[in-house]
């Protein structure tokens, strides 16, 4: 069985505005709503659980009422870090067994084949993640200045990250540690191997208001395409 995980249990205070940015709207939608639609297409049959922090779950019911096609099977509080968050919605999983995507609720444009590339990559390997070239030069900070890095050995991570659900959960019983900043390195802390798999350019994650302006330019580029 495959199930999803879409974590949202964050408020948006970089956004710097009144509304948490997995509700803004965006082409007549909440981000949410259209992240929601992508795993749809991808996979009719998910059972997906949305962490949402505890303060915002009378708003998430206001969004499915305006949009039935947007309700999950289960809605979890948040946690303390990304880490407790994720756990809380393992935790709420009908089951032990399967394949668990692990995906940001701000990442709306991720492409369908991107989605079922990496659980069809999971099944094979145990766990997937999707990984893009990283196009600007980075610089490493030392304690005795800085250095350039080899941008063609780095790459930069998304999501969805996918995972053999039992395994993942046995890596989840482990007490939060700093270096815990996404799902595949508490995978790789129980001394786990992670596949890398094509993600895509498109695949941006909302989180300051120039995200934002760029994804209502990529909204109106792609309506303009599809008219």
């Amino acid at each position: 069985m495959r199930f999803l995980i879409l974590v949202a249990g964050g408020t948006g205070t970089r956004m710097n505005r009144p509304v948490a940015k997995q509700f803004l709207p965006l082409g007549g939608r909440p981000v949410v709503v259209h992240t929601l639609a992508r795993f749809r297409e991808a996979f009719s049959d998910l059972y997906v659980v949305l962490v949402l922090h505890e303060s915002l779950h009378s708003e998430w019911e206001e969004v499915v009422k305006a949009h039935p096609e947007a309700a999950v099977d289960r809605v979890v509080n948040g946690g303390e870090e990304r880490f407790h968050s994720v756990r809380n919605g393992l935790n709420a999983l009908p089951e032990d067994e399967g394949w668990v995507g692990i995906h940001d609720a701000v990442r709306p444009f991720v492409e369908v084949d991107t989605i079922q590339r990496c659980y069809e990559a999971a099944q094979v390997t145990g766990a997937a993640i999707p990984v893009v070239p990283v196009k600007d030069t980075i610089r490493h900070i030392g304690r005795e200045g800085s250095a350039p890095m080899d941008r063609a050995t780095l790459r930069a991570v998304q999501t969805p990250q996918v995972f053999a659900l039992s395994a993942l959960k046995s890596a989840y019983a482990v007490n939060h540690q700093p270096h815990f900043t996404d799902d595949a390195s508490v995978w790789e802390a129980a001394g786990r191997r992670i596949k890398l798999v094509d993600g895509d350019l498109h695949n941006l994650k909302l989180t300051t208001p120039e995200d934002l302006l760029s994804a209502e330019a990529f909204m109106r580029l792609r309506a303009d395409r599809n008219a």
